[in-house]
């Protein structure tokens, strides 16, 4: 089984499995701390708006969108990472 948050454990022998498996990596960390970062920026937005000043408002609704889109590039890194990993599987079986 591939390690999905850490880079140790076994890879399958196809060229570029080291790179293919960082991606997967990267992929899977960009989605968690996206995650984080968008539910504490909402959460900074919308839970503690009535004490924070306008500016820090401002950069909260902002980074909402920015976090938001580190989760899609992470899906579309853990994607493109399984996908060539698949194929590899689907390979050895013909």
């Amino acid at each position: 089984m591939i390690s999905q948050f850490h880079l140790a454990g076994p890879r399958p022998q196809i060229s570029n499995a080291d790179g293919i498996h960082r991606l997967l990596v990267l992929g899977n960390w960009g989605m968690l701390l996206g995650a984080v970062f968008t539910l504490l920026s909402v959460w900074l937005s919308y839970g503690l708006s009535q004490w924070l000043p306008l500016s820090l408002q401002i950069v909260a609704h902002i980074s909402t969108l920015i976090f938001a889109t580190a989760i899609k590039f992470g899906y579309i890194l853990r994607c493109f990472a399984l996908n060539r990993f698949a194929g590899f599987n689907q390979e050895q079986s013909l």
